[in-house]
């Protein structure tokens, strides 16, 4: 990898040549080697253009094969070849959303059987008060017949 110091002083040094071509620009002649100074600063920019975007570029595929080698494969496992894995139709892989969908189907089915809990136990509670009201009814009624017979 390119070390950070090499590129700063790199850049220093092109656009030092940079600011030195363009005093001379302001000068009333031009040397003879003005256009040739301004070639090799260009190729020089380029060239280390292109050594930064090869380094970044080889670096990119190195992190890129370690993290595809990191997923697909289990340590230990030899990898397989494509050709040698059986094939299954299309509804049988599992896929994210299908995961999320079985999830959200079980919260929903969680949820509703949660509030038929909560609705039967209400019903039970209206129930048991709706015999409490008529076993009083009764009672009041037996005490209203008990005072009227004497």
């Amino acid at each position: 990898m390119l070390k950070s110091e090499f590129l700063e002083a790199e850049l220093l040094a092109i656009t030092a040549e940079v600011q030195k071509l363009v005093e001379q620009r302001r000068s009333p002649t031009l040397h003879l080697t003005y256009q040739e100074q301004w070639d090799s600063l260009q190729t020089r920019a380029s060239e280390l253009l292109n050594t930064l975007s090869q380094k970044c570029i080889k670096i990119h595929h190195a992190a890129s094969m370690h993290y595809a080698t990191l997923v697909h494969f289990v340590e230990g496992q030899d990898p397989l070849p494509i050709a040698n894995t059986p094939f299954f139709p299309a509804s049988e892989y599992f896929t994210r959303e299908g995961r999320l969908f079985k999830q959200f189907k079980q919260t929903v089915l969680r949820q509703q059987e949660e509030a038929k809990a909560r609705e039967d136990g209400l019903l039970q509670k209206q129930l048991a008060l709706e015999a409490a009201l008529k076993l009083k009814d009764d009672l009041i009624a037996q005490l209203m017949n008990q005072q009227t017979q004497p």
